[in-house]
């Protein structure tokens, strides 16, 4: 099983945990096969990501030849513009998540790249 941000989640891929909204309503069971109608309905939601059936075989940082150092050129840019503000923790904490969200769209770019339709 593996989590798979809602932007890289295919129709036909099949769900390995039940999905809830932040108000923990039941938006799709464990083991559905995601379709294009459901996979928009948990965008509506908020929903960034799922648990679905499978290997780990997703690119991460580490798997990319200049990962590594993407990854410290993003946190060295975010610790300099964030510097003043870092013992705030909720400042910290939008901080990590801007990280993480330019990885994500640093490893979105890879993929593209990598994928056979290129």
């Amino acid at each position: 099983m593996i989590r798979l941000n809602l932007d890289r989640v295919k129709p036909g891929m099949i769900l390995a945990k039940s999905v809830k909204s932040i108000q923990d309503m039941a938006l799709l069971n464990e083991y559905a096969a995601l379709t294009e109608k459901n996979i928009k309905i948990l965008r509506s939601w908020g929903i960034d990501s799922v648990w679905v059936e499978g290997q780990e075989s997703v690119l991460t940082m580490e798997s990319s030849p200049q990962g590594a150092a993407i990854r410290e050129q993003i946190d060295r840019e975010l610790n300099e513009k964030f510097s003043d503000v870092l013992d705030d923790p909720v400042m910290a904490e939008i901080m990590r998540l801007a990280g993480d969200q330019l990885e994500n769209r640093f490893l979105r770019k890879e993929a593209e790249n990598d994928s056979p339709e290129s």
